[in-house]
């Protein structure tokens, strides 16, 4: 018995008319059978055998998040192309089924705040790795690819910040599309034209989108958005821009420079972490207090200073 569904851009609300129609077929016994190309009709679809174990352990395995800072085997197992073929299914629409598919997308479904957190951490994994890449761009004097991979550093971040927004779909080629239809009110007014031309030769380009991919991973790490300062003051606190921001299991936040130094915050220091950056203590904290009020939680801004004291006591929070 084959299992059929189609995915890809146009299942998920993207694509244009050049897109093709991806065609997946989830059987028992496909080890061996090669990916393929058809034609109906003018239309080309591309086939793609996927094996049903597979496919059931997949499942399993993504929808209960375990990723601390001791252990990362969860996203060595799930690669950014694995996480593409589970998104797509979830995405997608059945044709064919024996109960086995709706099944497995419930599971899915069911599970849905594991799964994100999992895709966002391979999106923040991602980017760091980016991160790395423009130090060594950096190293060598290589102006294009240090702008090239700030670019690509930046929209990892924007990844994992519409996936935050519930915009799941795994590709780069689509982030200006997703921006436009999922990105808050509030971030769209103040970040769609950097997201536009993150590749540019302006002498601050690469600083810039590094620090706003932070911004980006913190909001997607934390489920709550600000607007960030994208030219910071000298004299006003300011972030490492060599550091990365990957999300743990729980509500944990790693902060990881390229160097491995890292330190694990909760998600409410993680948040000030991020606020904290291009603004004065006193700025800072009010912005604190009023995001924090807006997810319903009221928490008086004399504990934020206090907060925001012990990090810069512990060297997290930093003047440049």
């Amino acid at each position: 018995m084959s299992r059929i569904y189609l995915g890809g851009a146009p299942t998920a609300g993207l694509g244009s008319p050049m897109s093709d129609i991806d065609l997946f077929v989830v059987r028992a016994d496909c080890e061996s059978l090669p990916p393929a190309q058809l034609e109906f009709e003018g239309e080309r679809a591309d086939v793609e055998y996927l094996d049903l174990e597979q496919l059931r352990r997949d499942v399993q395995e993504s929808t209960v998040f375990r990723v601390t800072n001791t252990d990362f085997s969860q996203t060595a197992r799930f690669s950014r192309n694995r996480l593409d073929v589970l998104t797509r299914f979830l995405l997608g629409e059945v044709v064919v089924d024996d109960g086995e598919l709706a099944a497995l997308r419930q599971r899915l479904a069911d599970n849905m705040p594991d799964y994100k957190r999992l895709l966002m951490t391979r999106h923040a994994i991602d980017a760091h790795n980016l991160n790395e890449d423009i130090c060594g761009a950096i190293l060598n004097g290589d102006a294009p690819a240090m702008r090239y991979l700030s670019q690509e550093y930046l929209h990892r971040a924007t990844e994992a910040y519409l996936c935050m927004r519930d915009d799941l779909y795994v590709n780069t080629k689509w982030v200006w599309a997703r921006w436009r239809r999922s990105a808050s009110e509030l971030l769209k007014a103040s970040l769609t034209e950097v997201i536009d031309h993150a590749y540019t030769a302006e002498d601050d380009a690469v600083g810039r989108n590094r620090f706003l991919a932070q911004d980006l991973l913190v909001m997607a790490a934390t489920g709550l958005e600000y607007v960030p300062v994208l030219g910071a003051v000298p004299e006003h606190h300011s972030r490492r821009v060599d550091v990365s921001v990957i999300p743990m299991k729980g509500s944990g936040v790693l902060i990881e420079s390229v160097r491995g130094e890292s330190v694990l915050l909760s998600w409410q220091g993680a948040l000030l972490w991020g606020i904290s950056h291009g603004r004065p203590k006193e700025e800072a904290v009010h912005l604190m207090g009023g995001v924090l009020a807006s997810a319903g939680l009221q928490v008086g801004e004399d504990e934020i200073a206090a907060y925001h004291a012990s990090l810069v006591d512990v060297g997290v929070i930093g003047l440049p």
